[in-house]
C-alpha cells in the first residue's frame, strides 16, 4: 500500500475517532449529565449522508452454460484435493519452500487425483500417436481391416445397424462436447471484453467511493454548524432560556411577595375610585329615600282615609287596612357615614407618591432578572461560542487536509487505471483474436472428426443396398466408408496435440480453480492466511542471521500493519468482506471505537473533545442582585400611609346590612296589584271601589317617580363596598406582613440570587450539551449504519473474482473440458469408424457363405479378374 494511502486511512481514522470520542466525553466526563440531559432539549435534525452512486461491476450470466459449468466443476471437485494446505503457503511465503519438497510422497498422495489425470493424458499422447502409426502400418500390410475382403453371414445387418448407432452416439456427443468448447471459447472473449468493463467500472468506484467517505465526512463536520447553531441560538437568547428560569426558580421565595406588594400598591387608585363612588351613591341615596318616605307616608295617609268608607267588618277591608304600614321605606341611608375623611386621605397619598412608578420598580426587580442575566453574560456568551468555533476549526482542518490525499489518490487510481486499460485495449483484446482463432482452429479439428463421421453415416445409410454383395457396393456406400476412415485418420493424426494442450490447460486450470478461486468465494484463504495472528514472519535478516540468528519481528495482523501501521489491531479481511457485504461503515469495519491509530489513541482525543466543556465556559456567569430592590422607602412610605388612610376601618357591614333592606318594605308594584285585586270585590263604581283603584295607580306612579332612579345607586354603592371589604379588610395587619415578607424577599434575592445563578447555570450547559449530544449520538448512528459504507469494496472484491474465476477461469476450464470430453470418445469413434468402415467399402472379396444362393450362378466372366468364386464352395453344400 502507497504512502499516500496509510496516510489517507491513518487521517480518516483520526477524524473518525474524534467525532466518537465527542460522545464519549458527555457520559465519561460528567456522571451525572445522563440524567440532567434528560431535560428534553429541543430535537436536531441532522438529516441523512450522501449517497454515492456507483456502476454495477457484479452482474454475471453464464450465458446458458451454467449446468456445463456445474458439471465441469463437479469433476474438479472429484479429483481436486478436498482441502488446501494453507500451511505449505505459509512455509512458502516465509521463504522456506524446501521444506515442502522433502515430503514428495505427500504431494503426490496430495495430488493424487491430478497426477492421475496428468498420466491418463500423457499416455494418451504418448500411446495414441503410436497406436495409429501401428494401425497404419498394420493395415497397409493388409491386416487390422485393411484387407479388401469380407466374410458374409447372417448378422452383417444386425453389427452394422449396431456399430451405425454407436457411431451416431458417440459422434454426438464429440459435437456436444464441441460445441461447449466453442461457446467456452467464445466465452473468453466475452470475458475479456468483461474485464475491459469491470477492471474500469472498480477503479471507478474506488475513486467514488474515497470520494463520497470524504464528501460524508464534510457532511458530518458541517452538521457541527447545526449544532453549533442550535447552542448560539440559546446563547443569543440567553435571557428567555436561562433567564426565565432563573427567575422562576425565584418565584416561589421572591416573586409571589413581589407580585402581592404590586397588587397591594395597584390597589391604591381602585381603593380611591370606589370610595367615590361610595360617596356618589350614598349622598344620592340619603336624598332619595328621604322624598321616598315622605312619599310613602302620604300615600299609607290616603289609603286609610279611603278604607274608611266600607264596612269595618269586611274582612278585604280589614286586610288592606293591616297591610297599610308595608308602605314604609327599606333601608335608612341617613345613619351611614360618609367616607370623605378616608378619600381625602387616598387623595392626598396619591397626590405625594408616583404609585404607578413604585409599582413598575417593585415589578421591574422581579420581572427584569432575565434582561439582567442577559446584560450580565455577555462576555460568558462570546467565550462559549469562540470554544465551538475553535473546535469546528479543529474538525474543518482535519477534514480539509484530507483532500490533498484524496486528489493523490484519485491521481493514482487513474494511473492505475489507465495503466490497465492501456494493457487490455493495446494488447490482450488484439490478441485475443489470434487466441480465438486458435481456440477455433482446436474446435475444427475436432469438428473435422465429427463432420467426417456424419457424413460417412449419411452417405453410407443413403447408398447402402441389402441387394448388393460386398463386392458390389455403390460407390456412395464406398465414399462413406472412405469419409469414417478419414475420420478415423484425422482422429489419429490430431489427438495427441488435442491432448496436450488438454492436459496443459489442465494443469494450468485445475489447480487455479481449487487454490484460487474456491477459497477466494468461500473467503477461507483469508482465514487461513493473512488473518491469522502471526500469520507472515519476516524473513531473517543477514544482520539479524550473523549476530543473534533470530528473525525480524513479525506483524501479529498483517492488515492492521498495512491499513493502519498497527498489527495489535485485529482486522481481517474476511471480517471486513463480510461487513462490507452488509454495507456497514468505517467504524465496524476499522474498529475505530476500540482500538488507537498511529499512536493516537482514543483518551487523547477525547482530551481534545473535552475542551467543548460549556460548564467551565459558564462557571465564570455572576449576576449581581446587590443593587436590586424590591422594597424602596417610597415604597414602605406609601403603604403605611394607606394602611393608615382609615379605610379599612369603615363599617362594610353596617353598608351591606342597609343596602340588604332594600329602597321600600315591599315591593310597590306587587302591592299595587294587591290593591286592585281587593278592588274587585266592592261594589263597582263605589267610592271605596274607586278610591282603592285611584290608590293602586298613584303606588305605581311613586314606583317610577321615585324607586327606579334609586336602585342603580343601590347597585353601585352594594358593589364597591363588597369590592372595598375584600380589599382593604384587615389592612393594617396585612400591610405590615406584606411589608416584612418584601423585604426578606429582597434579602434573599441579594444574597441567594447569584447562587441560584450558577445552579441554574449548569442545568443550562446540560441543556447546551444536550445539543452536542444529539450531534454525537447521531455521529455513532452514522457510523455503525452507513458512513463510509464499504459495499464498493465488497462489490470490487466480488467482481474481481467474477471476472477472474467466472467469467474467465470458468469458461477456459471449460474449453479443455469439452475438448477432454472429445478425446474422452475418440477412442470409441475410431474403434465403430473402422468397424462400420468395413460394411460401407465395397470388397476385392467376398467368403464365408452359409446358405447357397443363386446369385452366385453364372458369375460373369469380368467377376473373374477380381477372383471372385464363380460358386459357393464345396463346404458349403456339407
Amino acid at each position: 500500500m502507497s504512502v499516500n494511502t496509510r496516510t489517507l486511512f491513518r487521517n480518516l481514522c483520526i477524524i473518525t475517532t474524534l467525532l466518537l470520542g465527542l460522545a464519549g466525553a458527555q457520559t465519561t466526563n460528567n456522571p451525572g449529565t445522563q440524567q440532567q440531559t434528560t431535560r428534553d432539549p429541543s430535537l436536531l435534525d441532522f438529516g441523512s449522508l450522501p449517497e454515492g452512486e456507483y456502476v454495477t461491476t457484479t452482474d454475471y450470466s453464464a450465458g446458458g452454460l451454467d449446468g456445463y459449468y456445474k458439471l465441469m466443476s463437479g469433476f474438479l471437485a472429484l479429483i481436486s484435493p478436498r482441502d488446501v494446505k494453507y500451511e505449505w503457503i505459509e512455509l512458502a511465503m516465509q521463504g522456506r519452500t524446501q521444506e515442502i519438497y522433502k515430503e514428495p510422497t505427500k504431494i503426490v498422495l496430495y495430488s493424487l487425483g491430478w497426477a492421475i489425470c496428468a498420466a491418463i493424458g500423457i499416455l494418451f499422447i504418448v500411446i495414441m500417436p503410436i497406436v495409429g502409426l501401428c494401425f497404419c502400418c498394420c493395415r497397409c500390410c493388409g491386416n487390422c481391416g485393411g484387407k479388401m475382403q469380407q466374410t458374409v453371414r447372417d448378422n452383417m445387418v444386425c453389427k452394422r445397424r449396431v456399430f451405425e448407432v454407436f457411431l451416431f452416439v458417440v459422434t454426438i456427443l464429440i459435437a456436444v462436447g464441441m460445441v461447449f468448447a466453442f461457446l467456452c471459447n467464445d466465452a473468453l472473449t466475452t470475458s475479456v471484453t468483461q474485464a475491459n468493463t469491470t477492471v474500469s467500472g472498480t477503479f471507478q468506484n474506488v475513486r467514488r467511493y474515497f470520494n463520497n467517505t470524504k464528501t460524508q465526512l464534510d457532511y458530518i463536520v458541517d452538521q457541527y454548524d447545526t449544532m453549533s447553531g442550535a447552542v448560539n441560538y440559546d446563547l443569543d437568547n440567553i435571557d428567555q432560556t436561562l433567564g426565565v428560569a432563573v427567575r422562576e426558580r425565584l418565584r416561589p421565595q421572591v416573586g409571589t411577595t413581589v407580585n402581592q406588594l404590586v397588587n397591594m400598591i395597584n390597589a391604591v387608585e381602585p381603593t380611591r375610585v370606589a370610595l367615590v363612588e361610595v360617596q356618589t351613591a350614598l349622598s344620592q341615596l340619603q336624598v332619595g329615600t328621604q322624598d321616598l318616605s315622605t312619599a310613602l307616608a302620604d300615600q299609607r295617609n290616603t289609603l286609610n282615609a279611603t278604607l274608611n268608607f266600607c264596612d269595618p267588618s269586611d274582612s278585604v277591608c280589614v286586610n288592606l287596612r293591616n297591610d297599610v304600614n308595608q308602605l314604609s321605606p327599606g333601608g335608612d341611608f341617613s345613619t351611614l357615614n360618609d367616607v370623605n375623611t378616608e378619600l381625602n386621605a387616598l387623595n392626598t397619598l396619591l397626590m405625594s407618591y408616583d404609585i404607578p412608578a413604585i409599582a413598575d420598580m417593585a415589578n421591574s426587580a422581579f420581572e427584569g432578572i432575565p434582561q439582567r442575566v442577559q446584560n450580565y453574560s455577555t462576555d460568558v456568551v462570546a467565550d462559549v461560542k469562540k470554544l465551538l468555533a475553535d473546535n469546528k476549526d479543529v474538525f474543518a482542518n482535519l477534514s480539509a487536509s484530507l483532500d490533498g490525499q484524496m486528489k493523490v489518490i484519485a491521481n493514482n487510481t487513474e494511473v492505475y487505471q489507465d495503466a490497465a486499460t492501456q494493457y487490455l485495449v493495446k494488447f490482450v483484446i488484439p490478441n485475443n483474436m489470434y487466441r480465438w482463432y486458435a481456440g477455433l482452429g482446436l474446435c475444427c479439428l475436432v469438428l473435422l472428426v465429427v463432420v467426417f463421421n456424419l457424413l460417412g453415416l449419411i452417405f453410407g445409410l443413403c447408398s447402402y443396398n441389402s441387394d448388393h454383395t460386398p463386392t458390389t457396393r455403390t460407390c456412395g456406400s464406398t465414399t462413406g466408408g472412405n469419409l469414417l476412415m478419414s475420420s478415423v485418420g484425422f482422429a489419429f493424426l490430431f489427438c495427441w496435440l488435442l491432448m496436450l494442450l488438454t492436459t496443459i490447460f489442465f494443469l494450468v486450470g485445475s489447480p487455479m480453480e481449487r487454490f484460487m478461486c474456491r477459497p477466494l468465494e468461500t473467503q477461507e484463504i483469508f482465514a487461513e492466511t493473512i488473518d491469522k495472528p502471526y500469520f507472515y514472519k519476516m524473513p531473517m535478516s543477514s544482520n539479524n542471521s550473523s549476530q543473534s540468528g533470530t528473525p525480524a519481528p513479525s506483524p501479529k495482523y498483517l492488515l492492521g500493519q498495512l491499513l493502519l501501521q498497527d498489527d495489535q489491531i485485529p482486522i481481517k479481511a474476511g471480517d471486513v468482506l463480510q461487513n462490507c457485504s452488509e454495507n456497514k461503515g468505517l467504524l465496524a469495519v476499522l474498529q475505530l471505537d476500540r482500538y488507537s491509530f498511529g499512536g493516537l489513541n482514543t483518551t487523547d482525543l477525547l482530551n481534545q473533545i473535552n475542551n467543548i466543556n460549556i460548564d467551565d465556559q459558564l462557571d465564570p456567569l455572576n449576576v449581581d442582585f446587590s443593587t436590586v430592590k424590591v422594597l424602596d422607602q417610597d415604597t414602605r412610605d406609601s403603604m403605611n400611609e394607606f394602611k393608615d388612610s382609615g379605610v379599612s376601618n369603615i363599617d362594610f357591614d353596617a353598608y351591606l346590612a342597609e343596602v340588604n333592606k332594600g329602597l321600600t318594605q315591599v315591593d310597590l308594584p306587587t302591592y299595587a296589584q294587591g290593591l286592585r285585586t281587593a278592588a274587585d270585590n266592592f261594589q263597582p263604581g263605589s267610592n271605596v271601589e274607586t278610591g282603592v283603584r285611584n290608590n293602586a295607580n298613584k303606588i305605581d306612579q311613586l314606583h317610577t317617580s321615585k324607586v327606579v332612579p334609586l336602585v342603580d345607586d343601590v347597585d353601585t354603592l352594594k358593589n364597591n363596598i363588597q369590592q372595598l371589604k375584600q380589599t382593604v379588610s384587615d389592612l393594617q395587619t396585612t400591610i405590615d406582613t406584606l411589608l416584612t415578607s418584601a423585604q426578606d424577599a429582597e434579602t434573599y434575592l441579594q444574597t441567594e440570587g447569584g447562587n441560584v445563578v450558577k445552579d441554574e447555570a449548569k442545568t443550562y450547559g446540560n441543556k447546551l450539551l444536550g445539543y452536542a449530544q444529539q450531534y454525537a449520538d447521531w455521529i455513532m448512528v452514522r457510523f455503525n449504519e452507513d458512513f463510509g459504507g464499504c459495499k464498493p469494496v465488497s462489490d470490487a472484491y466480488q467482481s474481481i473474482v467474477l471476472l477472474a474465476c467466472s467469467y474467465f477461469l470458468d469458461a477456459f476450464n471449460g474449453f479443455w473440458f469439452g475438448l477432454g470430453w472429445c478425446l474422452l470418445f475418440y477412442v470409441p469413434s475410431i474403434i465403430f469408424g473402422v468397424k462400420l468402415a468395413k460394411h460401407y467399402r465395397r470388397m476385392d472379396y467376398e467368403t464365408g457363405y452359409d446358405d447357397y444362393d443363386y446369385r452366385y450362378e453364372n458369375v460373369p466372366m469380368s467377376n473373374m479378374d477380381r477372383k471372385q468364386p464363380s460358386a459357393p464352395p464345396a463346404w458349403h453344400s456339407e
